[in-house]
């Protein structure tokens, strides 16, 4: 009996382990579980068409946030593909990305976003006190679909895309929050999201997928080396 509950005692230790999973593939469109913070429809507008989400902003100079999950969201990981749309307003300005330890109501979050004319990726830390950003040079094209991850864990913050990686250190974090999609000054397209933490249950409405290990959400924070990170000032 003693290899039974060995086995027994593996899989127990390996399901607290585990990172939950949260999905949506946008395939139902069912989007019970999504909000639009602080909605205004004479500006912004999400809807699922084609099994892809789409944001859009009608007047310039507007930016919206998409967000579902909980506020004691803590030390996560979001992932989802996107692309500007085809409709014919597109802004001098348009960006899309993801928001991250989103708590709306007290106006603080991490946003990782592509900025196409500035020809950069950001990193930004927005409190009611301030706006926080660390650029870096990117350029991005129009028609593309891009694979973004963005990563909070602890005071450090990861954007990637596609194989480039962007990383800066906080030094006075912030402390857990909802995940969402952004758009500004464009239409945007959004596939396949994904949200993996420690205190995220399964769910979502997307189809389920193998949960993996714990330490495949920290794999990347091992190669940062701390010397070249930026920090928020």
């Amino acid at each position: 009996m003693k290899p039974f509950f060995f086995i027994a005692w593996l899989l127990l230790v390996l399901g607290m382990c585990e990172a939950g999973i949260w999905r949506d593939d946008f395939e139902d469109k069912n989007t019970r579980e999504w909000k639009i913070f602080n909605e205004d429809p004479k500006v912004e507008k999400w809807w699922i068409d084609d099994g892809e989400a789409v944001g859009e902003i009608f007047l310039e100079g507007f930016m919206s946030l998409w967000t579902t999950g909980h506020l004691d969201w803590l030390d996560y990981s979001m992932s989802c593909r996107a692309k500007l749309g085809k409709e014919k307003r597109i802004f001098d300005t348009p960006y899309l990305g993801m928001t991250i330890f989103d708590r709306g109501e007290e106006d603080t979050r991490y946003l990782f976003f592509i900025e196409y004319a500035d020809e950069r990726a950001t990193i930004a830390k927005a409190t009611p006190e301030n706006w926080s950003i660390v650029p870096f040079p990117f350029v991005a094209e129009k028609d593309k679909w891009y694979n973004l991850r963005a990563t909070v864990n602890g005071d450090l913050l990861e954007f990637q895309i596609d194989d480039q990686v962007f990383s800066a250190i906080d030094p006075d974090p912030l402390k857990s929050g909802q995940a969402g999609l952004i758009v500004s000054d464009a239409q945007a397209r959004f596939d396949d999201v994904e949200i993996r933490g420690e205190n995220i249950r399964d769910g979502g409405p997307g189809k389920p997928r193998p949960v993996e290990l714990k330490r495949k959400l920290t794999t990347t924070w091992s190669k940062v080396k701390i010397g070249q990170l930026k920090r928020f000032e």
